[in-house]
């Protein structure tokens, strides 16, 4: 699976103007509010019919009102859900970060492992190959040893420590992509929802508006 790299930065900005726009929204209504209060006041001095004609609009206004406060609720609940979104690309984007250590985690213990098996692969040579050309199949005792000494510098458990290491390393790695793949897929679907049902819940009540 193809990993891109998340980069959150449109949808902060997205939820950052969302947030102002709701701000807006919240200081409209509540002017709004004073002027039908100020207006059913004002019709209340008046004579009829004028009385009547003015309670009659305050009421179409309220209804207005009424209908712009569910759009503005439809906003405060669509910039929710962006917002999980992010906290969702967020968690995706440090997985990955994680699987980036863990890359070049398994990177060095692999170098390291070919290191130890160089090792092993010497003293094999000492083995099976001194001696070629002196009439002796193997080395002396002593000639072995000195070799062995002179050209290591790790216990002879290096090879298997490297090899754990190693094995460790791959294990991780392999856990860490599944993690990713699912948060991945969790990711789009959610993403999917958001712009569904979100958006449309938002064009309904702008319809409401009129």
């Amino acid at each position: 699976m193809v990993h891109r790299p998340a980069d959150s930065r449109l949808l902060t900005n997205l939820l950052q103007q969302e947030k102002d726009y709701s701000k807006q929204l919240t200081q409209l209504l509540e002017a709004s509010n004073a002027s039908l209060s100020s207006f059913t006041a004002y019709a209340s001095a008046s004579p009829p019919p004028a009385s009547n004609v003015i309670l009659s609009v305050a009421g179409s206004l309220a209804a207005a009102d009424e209908a712009l406060r569910r759009y503005a609720v439809g906003v405060d609940e669509w910039r929710e859900t962006m917002r999980i979104l992010k906290d969702m690309e967020d968690d995706v984007g440090n997985i990955m970060r994680d699987r980036e250590i863990l890359v070049t985690r398994l990177i060095k213990a692999s170098k390291s492992s070919q290191k130890s098996n160089s090792g092993s692969n010497f003293r094999d040579s000492l083995l099976l190959g001194n001696g070629h050309g002196h009439g002796n199949r193997f080395p002396s005792s002593s000639s072995l040893s000195l070799s062995i000494a002179q050209h290591e510098s790790r216990p002879l458990s290096s090879s298997f420590s490297s090899s754990t290491k190693l094995a460790a390393a791959q294990s991780e790695l392999q856990a860490c992509e599944a993690h990713l793949a699912a948060k991945e897929r969790e990711l789009e679907v959610k993403r999917a929802v958001a712009v569904r049902d979100g958006l449309g819940a938002r064009a309904r009540a702008m319809i409401d508006c009129g």
